[in-house]
C-alpha cells in the first residue's frame, strides 16, 4: 500500500504531537518536591517556578518569595532573618500593641519588626522560602531537622487568624 502525501504528512504530525506529549509528561514527573536536593534550579522544576538554594547542603529546592498559603501542599512559608542583625531585646505580646488591657512598648524602629523569639528585626532584611513542612526529624532528609519557627531569625508568615502562628520546617542540621 502506497501512502499519498496527505497520509505521509499527517502520520508525521501525530509522531511529533506524541513526541510533545511525552516530552511533557517527562518534564512533569521530574519536579523535585519542596525540600529536596538538587544542584541547579531545572533539578527542581524545568517551569522555573522553583529554585535550587545551592548554600545548603546537597542543595535545596524550594519557592523564593511565598507568602500565607501560596506554599505547595508539602510546604510552609518561612521568613528569615539574619541571626547577626537581632540585637535589641522586645516583647512580642506588647510591641506595638494597640490593645487596651496592655500596655504597648515600642522598643523595635518602625522599620523593625519584634519577632516571637523577643528580637527586633529589620524588615528591609526580611526573606521569604517555601520550606518542607515537618513533624519530627524522621520527616526530614539526611543532615536535615525538624526546627520549630520562633528561633534563630526564622519565623512562620503570619495571618490574621494566626498572628503568632508556629511551623515546623527542614533545616539543615546545625
Amino acid at each position: 500500500m502506497v501512502l499519498g502525501p496527505t497520509s505521509d504528512l499527517r502520520f508525521r504530525w501525530m509522531r511529533i504531537l506524541l513526541a510533545l506529549l511525552a516530552v511533557a509528561i517527562v518534564s512533569l514527573a521530574c519536579t523535585n518536591e519542596i525540600g529536596d536536593s538538587c544542584n541547579t534550579n531545572v533539578d527542581c522544576s524545568p517551569n522555573g517556578d522553583r529554585i535550587c538554594d545551592t548554600t545548603q547542603p546537597d542543595g535545596y529546592c524550594t519557592i523564593e518569595g511565598c507568602g500565607d498559603q501560596t506554599c505547595p501542599e508539602e510546604a510552609v512559608c518561612v521568613r528569615f532573618f539574619p541571626a547577626a542583625f537581632l540585637s535589641v531585646a522586645c516583647d512580642p505580646q506588647t510591641e506595638d500593641s494597640v490593645a487596651s488591657a496592655v500596655t504597648p512598648t515600642n522598643h523595635c524602629t518602625r522599620d523593625e519588626i519584634c519577632l516571637s523569639s523577643g528580637r527586633c528585626a529589620p524588615l528591609a532584611l526580611e526573606r521569604r522560602y517555601c520550606m518542607l513542612a515537618c513533624g519530627e526529624n524522621n520527616d526530614c532528609r539526611s543532615g536535615y531537622e525538624c526546627r520549630a519557627t520562633g528561633a534563630a531569625g526564622a519565623e512562620s508568615v503570619a495571618t490574621r487568624a494566626e498572628p503568632l502562628k508556629r511551623s515546623r520546617f527542614c533545616a539543615a542540621e546545625r
